[in-house]
């Protein structure tokens, strides 16, 4: 097997610009109306939610994914807190044409709010859902309040928050007080995985793996959501050989970030790897062709077509991969 070094691993991960997550709705911005939602229930009659005279929070989530999982569980507490406020949850799930897994996330969760099924996402490409699980308010008005994308340690105590100023409850001042608080919050332990993530890359480059594997853990514990820490963890497992590992972090960061090159190209060389050619080779075609700097993409698509017997088509990958580098690609 051959080894993909941690430092190069990390060296790509600083030729792939992250995913910003700016907007959870791309479509609806906050005070624009809110779209009324066409959904299925779980007997799979259709039925569309109209937004006016109350305080709705729609949530967007995915079956089975942690962190919509999390956000559900979320959403019953603050909906037993607000509903006798007025407050109503609805949580749509993106497109699954079967029930059983939000039937069965329901039953282990102890949902009691309405659960409705998007299964031609029609809803999704509405509202513009980008991020999951995705979090909106909606005023008595009908209009979009704000809106959250994904969820972290303070999501919960961020939509309470938020429905306060919407019920008269607090001031917009009182809510923007609190949510710095909850940046510096945040933000402190952001920094701190930072800092491990940079260790990492200098341990690596010190011929130090092992060291280096244990600050992006630790990098990983402070910070959940950084998209870096997860790349570089699959990089890390798959010099050591622990193909599982790395793909749950390249999943995990495609599940968030579906056009991440770097997560594709990870996914595509251990696909490579278990011998699955022509599967990791159109995977690895994927992330040259989204890759702004792709010379790694190019080098790891000629070693497959190598191991294919395909030399007429490695050359062609391997000449790209040159051709890129002279340009001053990466």
């Amino acid at each position: 097997m051959v080894k993909f070094p941690l430092a190069v691993g990390l060296f790509i991960l600083a030729s792939f610009p992250s995913a910003p997550i700016c907007w959870a709705f791309r479509s609806v911005n906050v005070g624009m109306a809110a779209p009324p939602v066409a959904v299925r229930d779980l007997d799979a009659k259709a039925i569309t939610i109209s937004f006016g005279k109350r305080v709705v929070v729609l949530g967007f989530s995915r079956p089975n994914q942690p962190f919509s999982l999390e956000a559900l569980k979320d959403l019953e507490q603050i909906g037993k807190e607000f509903s006798s406020k007025g407050v109503e949850i609805v949580a749509i799930f993106e497109a699954t044409g079967q029930p059983h897994p939000v039937q069965e996330s329901i039953k282990t969760l102890g949902l009691s709010y309405p659960i409705y099924l998007d299964p031609d996402r029609q809803v999704e490409e509405a509202y513009g859902v980008i991020v999951f699980p995705s979090t909106g308010i909606v005023g008595k008005d009908g209009r979009l309040k704000f809106y959250l994308p994904s969820r972290n340690s303070n999501y919960r105590e961020i939509v309470r928050e938020r429905l306060r100023v919407e019920l008269g409850l607090i001031t917009e001042k009182d809510f923007e007080q609190r949510m710095k608080q909850i940046g510096e919050e945040l933000g402190g332990e952001r920094v701190r995985a930072e800092v491990h993530l940079k260790t990492a890359l200098r341990l690596s480059r010190q011929g130090k793996p092992k060291e280096a594997l244990q600050e992006l853990m630790q990098a990983r514990a402070m910070d959940p959501d950084l998209m870096d820490v997860h790349l570089a963890l699959g990089y890390a497992h798959l010099d050591s050989g622990e193909a599982e590992a790395a793909q749950r972090e390249f999943e995990w960061v495609l599940e968030r970030y579906p056009a991440s090159p770097s997560a594709k190209l990870g996914l595509g060389i251990i696909t490579v790897r278990v011998g699955s050619l022509d599967k990791g080779i159109q995977m690895l075609k994927e992330a040259v062709q989204i890759n702004p700097d792709p010379v790694k993409g190019y080098y790891e698509l000629g070693k497959a077509y190598e191991r294919k017997s395909d030399l007429g088509q490695a050359l062609h990958a391997y000449k790209w991969a040159v051709r890129k580098l002279l340009q001053g690609r990466r």
